[in-house]
């Protein structure tokens, strides 16, 4: 048992898939947190310990962290399962003096295609074969921070925001780095995440992070090659063996489109009122 570590559980689809998460969770340490949709917060018991600020997964996230009270923690969603050994390999990482750690995002084989499509278009280039090593950025749905570094890289943020962490992160000087055998599995559907109004919302928290007119400007151009450019890529990344049929690759289209409809939104006229809102 990794007792160095507080797994938190951040809940998208609630019910039976909460459930199976965190009694996958609590297989590899006692302690366990899992921040519900309405954002409660209850331990590995079920008990509630505390409430998140907002509602939005960003601030989920950190008041997860907040609560932990060891010096490791992780942070998964319900709709991935955690592979045996996974919580060991997050100890193993850290005693390479990092600041944080991911690893790979396996896809079960009963994903309906529009679910597919999301897990692919979000997660595929985090793969089984990406070799350990520093890295830039890591998979939101799988990864794990020294937790002190967290909170002070946090301060003054608005919560977990993953390109915004790591950035803190970088700044202060800490690395992250990719851990081949911290693997989880994507199991379960999650038809909201993957509307395309959900895509839009998303596309559109992305492009109004960037600060200046001139960047805006520049990713309102590129807006309109987005769904060729990304699906090119996502297919480079994973193969077309994994995209595996032709309705996951008409819903990968049409979710990159609409990333890149809330891309273009995003970056001519900012965020909408709800803001981070909107992620949830």
């Amino acid at each position: 048992m990794a007792e160095d570590l507080t797994i938190i559980v951040i809940a998208l689809l609630g019910g039976k898939a909460l459930h199976g998460c965190v009694a996958a969770a609590r297989e590899q340490s006692s302690n366990v947190l899992a921040v519900r949709r309405d954002g409660t917060i209850t331990n590995a018991e079920g008990r509630s310990v505390g409430m998140a600020e907002r509602p939005d997964i960003a601030a989920k996230r950190r008041s997860g962290v907040e609560l932990a009270t060891t010096p490791l923690v992780a942070l998964i969603e319900d709709t991935v399962i955690p592979d045996r050994g996974w919580a060991e390999a997050v100890s193993a990482a850290f005693r390479k003096g990092i600041v944080a750690c991911g690893g790979p995002v396996k896809l079960a084989n009963s994903l309906p295609g529009q679910t597919r499509a999301l897990a692919l278009s979000e997660y595929g280039r985090y793969n089984e074969h990406r070799p350990a090593g520093e890295v830039t950025a890591l998979p939101g749905c799988n990864f794990a921070f020294r937790r002190d570094e967290l909170i002070e890289a946090l301060r003054g943020s608005p919560g977990l925001v993953d390109l915004d962490t790591f950035g803190r992160l970088r700044d202060r000087g800490g690395k992250l780095a990719w851990a081949p055998d911290m693997a989880v599995t994507f199991a379960h559907p999650y038809p909201e995440g993957a509307r395309l109004r959900t895509r839009f919302d998303h596309g559109r928290i992305y492009a109004s992070s960037y600060p200046g007119m001139r960047s805006r400007l520049t990713n309102a151009a590129k807006a309109f090659l987005l769904p060729v450019v990304l699906t090119v890529r996502t297919a480079k990344d994973v193969g077309l063996a994994q995209i595996g049929s032709v309705s996951t690759l008409g819903w990968l289209i049409l979710q990159h489109a609409g990333w890149a409809a809330g891309e273009l939104a995003g970056a001519l006229i900012g965020p909408s009122r709800d803001g981070l809102g909107r992620w949830q």
